[in-house]
């Protein structure tokens, strides 16, 4: 009796996890596209930021080199701008001195703090992400907070 009991419940058992599967896109959407709907790529005529001389910044247990000359916006939110590097950023420290892709983000908080990113701030808008955290939704590029705040003059 047993044996037949659990004959009878091993293929639902079984089943339960596929269910909860192919449902789970269907409960996922909603909360990706909301992620999705908080940035946007910044316009063509969007002032950039120049900054005149390179700078370094120390982000939590490396350094960050930032090279002089003009950040492009790259992505706009109602948190700030994505500007994007005219060479690629150098990391020094545990990050382990190598180049990359990134930029200065300046937030629109009181006072404007700024942080430095890296990879690709359009794969929150973008429909075929660059990166597996884009891929999957979430936000990208990680902000790395510093101070003080690197001096620029916007572009028009």
């Amino acid at each position: 009796m047993v044996l037949l009991a659990c004959c009878l419940l091993i293929p639902q058992v079984q089943t339960l996890p596929m269910k909860l599967f192919s449902s789970l896109p269907a409960l996922l959407m909603p909360l990706l596209l909301a992620a999705c709907g908080s940035v946007e790529i910044a316009s063509s005529d969007a002032p950039g930021i120049v900054v005149a001389q390179a700078e370094e910044r120390e982000c939590g247990q490396g350094r960050i080199l930032f090279p002089a000359g003009e950040y492009k916006a790259e992505v706009a939110s109602a948190d700030g701008t994505y500007y994007k590097s005219p060479k690629r950023l150098r990391t020094l420290g545990v990050l382990i001195g190598r180049a990359e892709d990134g930029g200065i983000f300046v937030s629109n908080a009181a006072g404007n703090p700024q942080a430095a990113w890296f990879g690709d701030p359009k794969d929150e808008v973008d429909e075929s992400p660059g990166t597996l955290f884009g891929a999957i939704g979430l936000s990208a590029p990680k902000l790395w907070p510093y101070t003080p705040r690197i001096p620029y003059t916007t572009k028009k």
